[in-house]
C-alpha cells in the first residue's frame, strides 16, 4: 500500500508547524521537542515495564497451567507507567474494559501454553497465536497490545476508529481495521505504519516506529481536538470586485487619504476606504485565523514580533503589556483584487501601528522597501 509523497509532505509540515507552536521554538526532532515527549515518550515507559514484569527469561514449562503466566500478563497490563521520574496515564489501551476482561477470562493450561510460546518460543508463528487468541474470544486492541509489548519494534497497539480516520487523511480510503481483526488486517495497519516511518527517517534519522505511531495519532487526536488549523489550509476569503461600488471611489482623494480613527485593535487593524470597504475588509478580508498563524509563525524566529519596516517591538517599549502585539498590513489593495484572489499568509506583513499608518498614507500604497528609505 504506497502512501502518496506529497500527503506525507504536508501532514508532516501540518504537524511540525503544531508541535513549534506548542513548544514555542521550531520542530527539529522528535526527541528534542517538549511537548511530543510530554504527551507521547510514555510509551516507551509503557513498553519498558511490560517487560520488566514478564520476565520471560525465568518462566519454565512446568509454569504452564498453573495461572502463574496468565497473572503475570494481567500484571504487564498497566494502567500507570513511570516516566521521566512521574506516573503517567497508560493511554495506549481501554485500561479497565481490557484488564479486567482479561482478568475475568478464566485461564487453562492451552492458554497458558499459547502465552509461554509466544513469549518465550522463538519459532512461534505469529499468525497462529493471533487466530488463537481471538477464538479465546480476546479483543483486536487487547491482541494487538499483547504483540506490542512482545516486541516494539515489529508491532504496535492499536486504537482501530482512530487510526482508521487517520488513514483516511493519508488517501488510505479502502482499508479498515475496526470490524476486521485478523492477522492479515493487522499486519497491514503495521504495514502502513512502516511506511510512515521509512518517510519520517528521512526528516529524523532517529525516529522510531513507535515515533511513527504517535505522529499519525497525534494528527488524528491532539491536534483534532485542538482544532488545529494549518497556515496551508488557511486562505482569507477574496473581495469580489463588483462588490465594490462606484461611492469608493467618490469619497477617497487620488493621493492622499483623510486622517481617520483606528477602528480595531491589534491584528485586525483595518484603514477604512470608505464606510463600505471597510466593512468588506472587516467580514471577508482581514481574516482573524490568517492573522493569528501568521504571528505564531514569526514567533519561532522573533519572539518581539519586530516590526518589518522600522524593527520597533513594542515587548521592547512596553514590557509584558506590548506582549504579542503588531499589526497586519494586506501587501495588495482591494483595487488588485479580482474574483478568484486569495490571502495568504506571505501576502501579509507584520508592521507597527506608525508604519501602517505611513504605509496607507499615500495612493498607490508604498511598499516596505519605500517606507524602508523614507526612514533611512
Amino acid at each position: 500500500m504506497t502512501i502518496s509523497a506529497e500527503i506525507l509532505e504536508n501532514l508532516f509540515a501540518d504537524f511540525t508547524e503544531f508541535i513549534s507552536i506548542k513548544d514555542k521554538v521550531a520542530f527539529s526532532t522528535f526527541n528534542s521537542s517538549k511537548y511530543f515527549d510530554n504527551q507521547e515518550k510514555y510509551k516507551e515507559a509503557v513498553y519498558k515495564e511490560a517487560r520488566e514484569t514478564i520476565n520471560n527469561g525465568r518462566w519454565k514449562q512446568e509454569d504452564v497451567g498453573t495461572g502463574k503466566i496468565h497473572k503475570t500478563i494481567i500484571d504487564a497490563i498497566k494502567d500507570k507507567v513511570i516516566y521521566k521520574y512521574e506516573k503517567c496515564d497508560n493511554n495506549l489501551i481501554n485500561y479497565w474494559t481490557i484488564r479486567d476482561d482479561f482478568k475475568k477470562y478464566k485461564s487453562s493450561k492451552s492458554f497458558e501454553q499459547l502465552l509461554f510460546d509466544f513469549y518465550k518460543s522463538k519459532g512461534v508463528k505469529n499468525d497462529i497465536v493471533f487466530k488463537e487468541l481471538l477464538k479465546y474470544g480476546h479483543p483486536y486492541n487487547l491482541i494487538a497490545y499483547l504483540f506490542f509489548i512482545k516486541d516494539n519494534k515489529q508491532f504496535l497497539p492499536i486504537s482501530q476508529k482512530k487510526f482508521d480516520k487517520v488513514f483516511i487523511d493519508l488517501g488510505i480510503n479502502d482499508f479498515k481495521t475496526d470490524g476486521n481483526a485478523s492477522f492479515e488486517n493487522y499486519s497491514t495497519f503495521i504495514g502502513i505504519i512502516k511506511e510512515v516511518h521509512r518517510f519520517l527517517k528521512t526528516k529524523d534519522k532517529d525516529a522510531s516506529l513507535l515515533d511513527s505511531h504517535s505522529f499519525l495519532w497525534m494528527l488524528g487526536d491532539q491536534m483534532k481536538k485542538d482544532n488545529f488549523i494549518s497556515s496551508r489550509h488557511i486562505i482569507a476569503p477574496a473581495i469580489k470586485k463588483q462588490e465594490i461600488t462606484s461611492q469608493i471611489d467618490q469619497q477617497i482623494p487620488a493621493e492622499i487619504e483623510p486622517e481617520q480613527t483606528i477602528a480595531e485593535e491589534d491584528d485586525e487593524l483595518a484603514f477604512p476606504e470608505g464606510k463600505e470597504v471597510f466593512q468588506l475588509h472587516n467580514s471577508k478580508e482581514r481574516n482573524k485565523e490568517l492573522i493569528r498563524v501568521a504571528k505564531q509563525k514569526r514567533l519561532l524566529t522573533d519572539k518581539k514580533l519586530c516590526c518589518q519596516v522600522c524593527n520597533f517591538s513594542f515587548t521592547d517599549k512596553y514590557g509584558e503589556l506590548g506582549d504579542g502585539f503588531i499589526e497586519a498590513h494586506h501587501l495588495f489593495p482591494i483595487s488588485q483584487l479580482t474574483e478568484e484572489t486569495e490571502t495568504k499568509i506571505d501576502d501579509l506583513a507584520l508592521v507597527c501601528s506608525n508604519c501602517h499608518r505611513m504605509l496607507h498614507r499615500r495612493r498607490p500604497w508604498l511598499t516596505l522597501d519605500e517606507l524602508k528609505i523614507i526612514l533611512q
